[in-house]
C-alpha cells in the first residue's frame, strides 16, 4: 500500500513538472496567437484585390484596411464579422467583406488617396459596374467612428451595405474606384510549327498553308539540330512554319534554288510563298545566335527577300539514291 501511495505521488509531480515546462509565459512576453482566417471577411492581398473586387459577382464589396499600428491587424474585428453576417444567407452573400493589413493595406490606401492610415484604419464600400470600374464611398461617423467598436458601429455599417445595395449611397460622397493590377493570364502557348520537309508536305507546309513565311534548316545529318529545335520553341507563337530538310545534300536540285555550289554545312533559309515567291538566306554558320536575329529581322520587317523564280521541288524518298552522299 505504501508503495502505491509513492508511486502516486511521484506521479502526480512528474505531471507537474512537465505541466510546468510546457506552460506558456503570461504578459507581454507570452507569444502572441496567428489570426484566424475568415470566411466571413477574408484576408486578401494587394495582388488579389482585383479579383476580389470584379471577378465573382457584381455585390457591393466592403474594405477594411488596417493600420500597421493596429495590434489585431490581420485578422477582422468582431464588429465587422458581424455586420458581415446579416448579409450571407446559406452560401450565397448580398455582400462581400474583406480585410487587408500590412503593406498590402498601405498600397491600396494610397490608391485610394490617402496618404497614412489612421491608426483605426479605413473603411469602404465599393460599388462595381460589371466592367471593370465602379465607385467606392469612405464610412466616416463621428457617432460611431471605426475606432468605437460595438453595436452602434455594427448598426452604422449595416446601414451603410443596405445604402448600397439600393443604390441610394450620397452621390457627393462617391469617389471613382481605383484600378488595382488585374490577375496575369498565361498566355496559351501553341503547338510548336516544326516539322521534317518531305515530297508531301512541301506544298502544304513550306510553299503553302496558313503561315506566312517558311524557315527551312538544310542540314547534312538525319536528325534536326537542337538550335533550331529551340528557334522553332521561341517562335512558336508567330506566324512561322518551321522545317528541316535532312541529308540535304541528296536533294540537289532543291539546295541550288537557294544556296550557289555545293552545301558545304548546315543552312538556314526563308521562303514567303505567294504569287511572287521569295526567299533570304542566312549568311554563314547557322548559330542559335545568328539564327534568332535572322528570324527576328523577317518578323520586323527589316529582311531583304531575293526573287524565287519558281518552287523547286524535292525528290520522293524511294527515288533517291540513298548511297549517294
Amino acid at each position: 500500500m505504501r508503495r502505491l501511495a509513492v508511486f502516486a505521488i511521484s506521479l502526480i509531480a512528474s505531471l507537474a513538472h512537465a505541466a510546468e515546462k510546457t506552460a506558456e509565459p503570461e504578459g507581454p512576453d507570452a507569444p502572441k496567437e496567428k489570426p484566424k482566417p475568415s470566411s466571413l471577411a477574408p484576408t486578401v492581398t494587394y495582388q488579389k484585390l482585383h479579383t476580389f473586387l470584379h471577378a465573382h459577382d457584381s455585390t457591393p464589396k466592403l474594405l477594411l484596411l488596417q493600420s500597421a499600428d493596429d495590434e489585431s491587424a490581420g485578422a477582422p474585428p468582431g464588429w465587422y464579422t458581424s455586420a458581415a453576417m446579416s448579409f450571407k444567407e446559406g452560401k450565397k452573400k448580398t455582400a462581400s467583406f474583406a480585410v487587408m493589413s500590412g503593406k498590402d493595406s498601405d498600397l491600396a490606401a494610397r490608391r485610394f488617396g490617402i496618404d497614412e492610415l489612421p491608426r483605426s484604419g479605413a473603411l469602404y464600400v465599393c460599388v462595381v459596374d460589371g466592367s471593370g470600374g465602379g465607385y467606392a464611398v469612405r464610412y466616416v461617423s463621428e457617432e460611431a467612428p471605426i475606432a468605437s467598436g460595438g453595436g452602434a458601429l455594427v448598426r452604422a455599417v449595416k446601414a451603410l451595405v443596405k445604402d448600397a445595395l439600393g443604390g441610394d449611397l450620397p452621390e457627393d460622397e462617391r469617389v471613382a474606384l481605383p484600378a488595382f493590377p488585374a490577375p496575369d493570364v498565361p498566355r496559351k502557348q501553341a503547338s510548336v510549327s516544326l516539322v521534317e520537309l518531305t515530297y508531301d508536305n512541301l506544298p502544304t507546309h513550306c510553299f503553302g498553308g496558313s503561315k506566312a513565311v517558311c524557315v527551312i534548316a538544310l542540314t547534312k545529318g538525319k536528325e534536326c539540330p537542337s538550335a533550331f529545335e529551340s528557334l522553332a520553341r521561341r517562335h512558336r507563337n508567330d506566324n512561322v512554319q518551321f522545317a528541316w530538310l535532312p541529308s540535304a545534300p541528296k536533294q540537289a536540285e532543291f539546295v541550288k534554288a537557294f544556296v550557289e555550289g555545293a552545301l558545304e554545312g548546315d543552312r538556314v533559309v526563308a521562303v514567303k510563298a505567294g504569287k511572287r515567291m521569295r526567299f533570304a538566306l542566312l549568311e554563314g554558320e547557322p548559330t542559335v545566335e545568328a539564327a534568332g536575329a535572322f528570324v527576328d529581322r523577317i518578323l520586323g520587317g527589316d529582311m531583304q527577300f531575293s526573287k524565287l523564280s519558281s518552287p523547286p521541288e524535292l525528290e520522293p524518298h524511294y527515288l533517291l539514291d540513298k548511297d549517294e552522299p
